[in-house]
C-alpha cells in the first residue's frame, strides 16, 4: 500500500514539477547581440561624434538590456540615447573625446548588459587625432588593459575538502553513533541542494540558453532527489535502497559538476576558452567573468550540499545495513 501510494504521489508530483520548469524555462531570460553602424571612427580632441547601435535579441526572451563599454577611459565617454530597453531596439552612441586626451587609437568593448546580456562583444576604435590636423598621428595613448578574470575556487574548494574531512572524521569515529545525526544533516543538505538547483534554474540565463543539456541534466537530477528523498524519509522498505541509489547518483553528480567547469561548462556558444567555466561558476560576480554573485553562490552551495548528500546517505546506508 505504501509503495504504491508512494508511486501515485511521486508521478503527480513529476507531472507538476515539469509543468512548473517548463513555465520557468518559456519566460527565462535570453541572450542579444550588439550591431553597430561603423567600428571605427576618428574624433579630434575635444570633439564628439555619434555612430548608431542596434541591440537584437539573439536567443531567448526579451528583457531589460542596456548598452555598455569596456575599459573605461577618463578621456573618452559614451552616452547612448535609448537605454534600459527591451531589444529589439536601436539608438545613437555618443562619444566625446576630452581637450586633453592623448592623440592615438582606443579601442573598447561594446556589450549588451542586464538581463539580456550579449553573446559576445563588439570593438569598437576610436582614433583621436590632433585638433589641428585631419590624419591620425602614430602616438599610442596610455595602455588601459582588461583586468583579468579572477575566481575565487580556490575558497570554495578548501570549503568542500573541510565538509569531506570532518563528515568522514565523524562518521569513522562515531560510527553507528553518528546514523541519527547524519539523518538530520543529510535532509539539510538535500534542502539547500533542492534550493540551489531551482534558483539555478529560474535565474541562471547562460546555463539555460547555451547549456541545455546541463540545463536538462539538472531537472533530472532536480526530480530524482526529491522521489529518493521521499522514499528514504517516508518508505522504510525502500530506504536502504535509496540511500545507496541516492549516495551513489549524488557522489557522480559532484564528478559532472568538477567536469562542467574543467570543460568549460561547456557553453561553446559563448566561449571556447578552458578557464571559463571556473571563472564563470565561481566567479562571483568578478570582472570579466560573465558570472553573478548569485549563480557562483548557488552553484558552490549545491556543490557542497550534494558533496555532504552523498557522503551521508552512503555512510547512512553501510551502518544500517551493516547494523542489520
Amino acid at each position: 500500500m505504501q509503495a504504491k501510494q508512494a508511486i501515485i504521489i511521486s508521478t503527480v508530483f513529476i507531472f507538476l514539477l515539469i509543468f512548473a520548469l517548463s513555465a520557468v524555462h518559456a519566460v527565462g531570460y535570453g541572450y542579444s547581440k550588439v550591431t553597430l553602424t561603423q567600428y571605427s571612427v576618428n574624433i579630434s580632441q575635444g570633439n564628439s561624434a555619434d555612430i548608431g547601435f542596434t541591440i537584437s535579441l539573439f536567443n531567448g526572451s526579451y528583457w531589460g538590456t542596456s548598452l555598455a563599454e569596456s575599459p573605461l577611459s577618463s578621456y573618452i565617454t559614451f552616452t547612448p540615447s535609448a537605454s534600459n530597453q527591451d531589444p529589439t531596439y536601436s539608438g545613437t552612441l555618443g562619444i566625446a573625446v576630452a581637450k586633453g586626451a592623448p592623440i592615438g587609437t582606443y579601442k573598447f568593448n561594446i556589450s549588451a548588459v542586464g538581463d539580456d546580456p550579449s553573446v559576445s562583444p563588439v570593438q569598437l576604435t576610436i582614433n583621436v587625432i590632433n585638433s589641428t590636423k585631419s590624419t591620425a598621428p602614430s602616438v599610442t595613448p596610455p595602455i588601459v588593459s582588461t583586468p583579468k578574470p579572477t575566481n575565487y575556487f580556490d575558497y570554495v574548494g578548501s570549503i568542500f575538502l573541510v565538509v569531506i574531512i570532518v563528515l568522514l572524521g565523524l562518521g569513522l569515529s562515531m560510527k553507528r553513533k553518528f546514523v541519527k545525526a547524519a539523518n538530520y544533516a543529510m535532509l539539510g543538505s538535500i534542502i539547500l541542494s533542492l534550493a540551489a538547483a531551482v534558483y539555478l534554474l529560474a535565474y541562471d540565463s547562460i546555463l539555460r540558453i547555451s547549456g541545455m543539456l546541463h540545463y536538462d541534466i539538472l531537472i533530472v537530477f532536480f526530480i530524482l532527489t526529491i522521489i529518493l528523498a521521499y522514499l528514504v524519509y517516508g518508505n522504510k522498505k525502500m530506504r536502504r535502497t535509496a540511500l545507496l541509489i541516492l549516495g551513489s547518483l549524488s557522489a557522480l553528480f559532484v564528478l559532472a559538476m568538477f567536469l562542467d567547469a574543467i570543460l568549460g561548462l561547456p557553453l561553446t556558444q559563448v566561449s571556447g576558452s578552458m578557464s571559463y567555466g571556473f571563472n564563470y561558476l565561481f566567479g562571483f560576480g568578478a570582472a570579466n567573468t560573465s558570472s553573478s554573485y548569485g549563480t557562483s553562490f548557488a552553484f558552490s552551495l549545491l556543490l557542497l550540499s550534494v558533496t555532504a548528500t552523498s557522503i551521508l546517505s552512503l555512510f547512512s546506508f553501510f551502518f544500517e545495513n551493516k547494523k542489520r
